[in-house]
């Protein structure tokens, strides 16, 4: 059976609005994906402006936090129209709509772990007649999982060989693995390695002022040298000691982190392309080192995807530290790297309704698989054939083959 689901990611880099509109075939964990369009929607100025202030604040204003949840839904909503148009396809062919929202706190390992997310999902369903399913992270937190990396179930779907030991990591805000084993063997396991673009971007930001928003290609940080009494104190961090499932905890890498870092490459005699260049460093060395500690075995291949890929510094570091482990953009194995999370994210709303549990203990700690994600009903015909559906996924698995 064939059927359309949309994926709506919006990331920690802060950039924008990632909008996949994706083909299932198939029910279930059975199921395959195919990405038919792809749109990215920039956030306004003001809207990212906003947004920063609010990640790098420990006690955002409820003002800001209110006005970002209505605004962030009608954004996702924007995203979702534009790319209906772009793709010709009316919405009643769409079957729901899979988002991430904007995770702007996250913290598994307090006393009473907590994540929130900003973008009004039910502004979303209005907007655009669609169910729409978030929060998937909540669920998982509620049975003692780390929350992230939620996503691995499709990713091992996509990405997974029969005859090859593989690893997906996505270069986002932060750096998150997942190891993939050959079938039918091993289980799929994974974690957040290293704060990544919340790094490399936010040294941008803050050396330029807000000119240059990220390090284009690591042409700055090509530029500059390795400070290497910083590189290895920043990778004392408890964070690295720590064994799987963990994630990055942002504020400890946020915006003090970061004039710290300055101010200690000033000491050092060091420029804005030597800062650059040792944080660049940082990011590759904690990744691989993550690899090396963390996973049973090094893989036969590892695949990217995320912004973080067009870093053409970085990915040389990771490739002179990993050998001769061949590095793949996502892209050669049909999903863009741009595109992969909003993917994600329509297939764990394609896997909620057909009643699969898409958290993996083995990757989050959880105490159990459940089914995740809060409902925000479409219009009524929408509802009423997701409804039907989820009640009776196998009738309606036969009606649509005949």
């Amino acid at each position: 059976i064939r059927r359309y689901f949309i994926g709506i990611h919006s990331g920690s880099s802060l950039f924008g609005v990632d909008a996949a509109l994706v083909r299932t075939d198939g029910i279930g964990t059975a199921m395959t994906f195919t990405l038919e369009r792809f749109l990215h929607l920039p956030f306004t100025r003001e809207l990212r402006e906003l947004l920063l202030r609010v990640n790098a604040s420990a006690t955002p204003e409820l003002r800001h936090l209110g006005m970002l949840h209505r605004v962030l839904g009608e954004t996702f909503a924007l995203a979702a129209r534009q790319l209906l148009e772009q793709a010709r396809l009316p919405a009643q062919q769409v079957f729901c709509i899979g988002c991430s929202g904007q995770t702007v706190w996250h913290d598994p390992d307090g006393r009473y772990p907590a994540t929130f997310n900003l973008g009004m999902a039910s502004v979303l369903a209005e907007r655009s007649g669609l169910t729409t399913l978030s929060d998937f992270a909540s669920g998982d937190l509620a049975v003692g999982g780390q929350g992230l990396p939620i996503t691995a179930i499709v990713e091992a779907m996509l990405f997974r060989h029969r005859h090859e030991q593989r690893v997906h990591i996505h270069l986002g805000g932060t750096a998150s693995v997942v190891s993939l084993p050959a079938f039918p063997n091993g289980h799929i396991s994974g974690f957040q390695a290293t704060p990544c673009g919340l790094l490399l971007d936010g040294l941008m930001r803050l050396l330029t002022s807000g000119r240059e928003p990220f390090d284009a290609g690591g042409k700055h940080a090509v530029q500059g040298r390795c400070l290497e009494p910083l590189l290895d104190r920043w990778l004392q961090n408890h964070f690295f000691q720590q064994r799987p499932p963990k994630c990055v905890p942002r504020l400890e890498f946020a915006d003090d982190f970061l004039n710290r870092a300055v101010e200690q490459a000033k000491r050092m005699q060091g420029n804005l392309h030597d800062v650059l260049c040792t944080m660049t460093h940082f990011v590759a060395h904690a990744l691989v080192h993550a690899l090396q500690t963390h996973l049973p075995k090094m893989p036969t291949r590892i695949l990217l995807s995320g912004r973080g890929v067009r870093n053409g510094f970085l990915w040389h570091l990771l490739q002179q530290k990993l050998g001769t482990i061949p590095l793949e953009r996502t892209d050669d194995h049909g999903v863009p790297a741009d595109a992969c999370q909003a993917l994600a994210h329509a297939g764990l709303a394609a896997l909620t309704v057909d009643g699969v549990p898409v958290n993996l203990p083995s990757v989050t700690g959880a105490s159990g698989q459940r089914l995740l994600g809060h409902f925000n009903p479409g219009s009524s015909a929408n509802w009423a054939r997701c409804l039907t559906w989820m009640a009776h996924p196998s009738t309606g698995l036969q009606s649509a083959a005949a």
